[in-house]
This record gives C-alpha cells, sequence and structure tokens, in this order.
C-alpha cells in the first residue's frame, strides 16, 4: 500500500514537473518573442529622474519585457542609460534603439576607458573597475559616471512590473532613496564585519536589484567609501561571479547611509508567489528565474499587457526575422 502511494505520488511530481517544463519552453522561446511587436518609448532627458539597466544579449528580451512593463504601469518617460554586461551584439544594440529612442547604451570598452579619468584619484576602486568577471561595476559605478539627472532609478532585468509602483514613485517625487528587500544577507561577507572594519551601519537584507539613489546627495563621498571597503575588507576570489558580490555590498552601504526606505512585501523577490498585490517581481538566480517566463510573463499576457502596449505586426516583422 505504502509503495503504491509513493509511487502515485512520484507520478503525480513527474507530471507536474513535465507540465512546468513545458510552460516554461512555451512562454521562453515563443511567447517572450511577442514583446518586439509592442510600440517604442520614447526616453525623455527632460525627466526628474533616470533609469539606469544592465544587459546582454541573452538577457534581450526579458531587458525588452522589464523595461516595457516599467514604463507601461508607471505611466513615466525618463531617460534610459542600459549598460553592456555582457556581449552585446550590433542587432541587439538595434532592437534596444528601436524600442527605446534616445537611450544610451554603454559599453564594457568605453565604460573601462571612461573609468581611468573618473576613478583616477580611487586606485584600488579603478582595480576592481576593470576586472572582467566584475561586470556588475558597469551598475556601481555607472550610474555615478553617466548619469545627467539628480536622481536615478536602477532595477536588474530579471525584475517585472504588474502595477502602477506608487512607492517607488513617491520617492521619486520627493527625492528620497528606496530599495526591494532581499531573502538573505547576499553580501561579500557578514554585516557584523563590514560594519566593524568600516565603522558603518550595515542593513541586513538589501537587494540591489531595484533602487533608487538621489544622485548627487546620496552619492556624495561615495568612492572614498567604496576606496575604503577595497583597502580593509578581505578579497574575495576575481575570477568567479562571487566578485559580483562587490556591488551588491557596496550599493548596500551607500543606501544604509542614506537611511533608505525599505519597500513594501507587494515588491517581491525570489520565490515569493506573485498574487494581484504584487507590485514588481525579481526572479533572481537561485532557482527562480524560469517563473520569470512560465508566472511573470504569462501573467502579463492574461492580463493584456501585450495588447494594452501592442503596435502594427508589419513594423515588428524584420525584427522577429533578425533575432
Amino acid at each position: 500500500m505504502l509503495q503504491r502511494s509513493l509511487a502515485l505520488a512520484f507520478k503525480r511530481l513527474n507530471l507536474r514537473n513535465l507540465a512546468h517544463r513545458s510552460e516554461y519552453v512555451w512562454y521562453r522561446f515563443v511567447v517572450a518573442k511577442r514583446i518586439l511587436f509592442t510600440r517604442p518609448v520614447a526616453c525623455c532627458a527632460d525627466q526628474s529622474f533616470e533609469l539606469h539597466v544592465l544587459t546582454c544579449d541573452r538577457d534581450l528580451l526579458k531587458t525588452l519585457w522589464s523595461l516595457k512593463t516599467w514604463y507601461h504601469y508607471s505611466n513615466t518617460r525618463p531617460a534610459l542609460v542600459i549598460y553592456a554586461g555582457g556581449p552585446l551584439s550590433e542587432r541587439s544594440a538595434e532592437v534596444l534603439s528601436e524600442h527605446f529612442p534616445n537611450c544610451r547604451v554603454i559599453r564594457r570598452e568605453q565604460f573601462n576607458h571612461d573609468m581611468q579619468d573618473f576613478l583616477n584619484n580611487h586606485p584600488a576602486c579603478l582595480k576592481h573597475a576593470l576586472i572582467r568577471p566584475f561586470y556588475c561595476a558597469l551598475k556601481l559605478f555607472g550610474p555615478m559616471r553617466y548619469a545627467q539627472s539628480g536622481s536615478i532609478l536602477y532595477f536588474d532585468s530579471d525584475i517585472l512590473f504588474f502595477r502602477t509602483p506608487v512607492e517607488i514613485l513617491e520617492h521619486i517625487k520627493h527625492g528620497t532613496p528606496c530599495y526591494n528587500s532581499d531573502y538573505q544577507d547576499a553580501y561579500t561577507h557578514p554585516v557584523a564585519l563590514i560594519n566593524k572594519l568600516l565603522s558603518t551601519n550595515l542593513d541586513h537584507k538589501i537587494n540591489a536589484g531595484l533602487f533608487h539613489l538621489s544622485g548627487q546627495e546620496d552619492y556624495s563621498g561615495s568612492l572614498d567609501l567604496m576606496e575604503a571597503y577595497f583597502a580593509k575588507v578581505p578579497a574575495v576570489d576575481q575570477e568567479t561571479w562571487f566578485v559580483n558580490r562587490h556591488e551588491q555590498t557596496l550599493n548596500a552601504l551607500l543606501l544604509s547611509r542614506a537611511n533608505a526606505a525599505r519597500l513594501s512585501d507587494a515588491y517581491q523577490i525570489s520565490k515569493t508567489p506573485v498574487t494581484r498585490q504584487t507590485v514588481s517581481h525579481h526572479f533572481v538566480n537561485d532557482g527562480s528565474r524560469p517563473d520569470f517566463y512560465r508566472i511573470g510573463i504569462r501573467r502579463l499576457i492574461y492580463s493584456g499587457f501585450i495588447k494594452a502596449t501592442a503596435r502594427a505586426a508589419a513594423q515588428a516583422k524584420t525584427s522577429v526575422k533578425k533575432l
């Protein structure tokens, strides 16, 4: 009897996994391309804030979905700065420019060149900024170097918005910093050690995948803090993905120093279930990334997002064929 019950349980589990896999494949490789049929969004330089994002060829469609959901549900048109944290083909850059006219694309080569002057008086920062596996260096130092307005909203390309982000818009309006909560301390070292070495008050569970900072005020003295961090905090392996934890740790230090507000639970992360109350969800690389397609895009399709942002199919045929 027990063996039969276990056999049925495993059968149901396998069928459920197969169904989930089929949904993922359908939404990842077929439905995701529908974003190419949505209208372009003109980015305006005269807005009170800028939008910054990191992407690469592999994340092109995700970036389009992420940005389009922000522009649609926020009803804002801020200037857009896109960092190529990995390979970004000319065709991918063209697609980004087609969908976001006037956006600026910062490639790694330009970034490395500009950092030579920008970080000239901060040698430890410069050394780390040029480390090739440290692709998140672009989202760490980039906003300080390339922002042309006094307010910066950054979010990762694996974030989707489902409703009007009222809290974030209020923080932008009032010039107050804010950030998304994490479910863990994803820093280079324990909070207690970092605070002891730097005499700081780093808060727990800050996720740098979604945050707002006021450029001049909140970034003031940031390079000195980063230089002290690289000088005093124990080094990490520079040849692995873990080197990118520097960015999250340092942005968390800046947000803590600025007394940034923690966004409400409606701004979700990881495996928290997406509900009608969800404003945004960060599908991080902890096993929840496939849900970006299977759950996130599916919900947006059913909500009518694509229909609301659609353009004439003939205008998008060329983009689809070339990708």
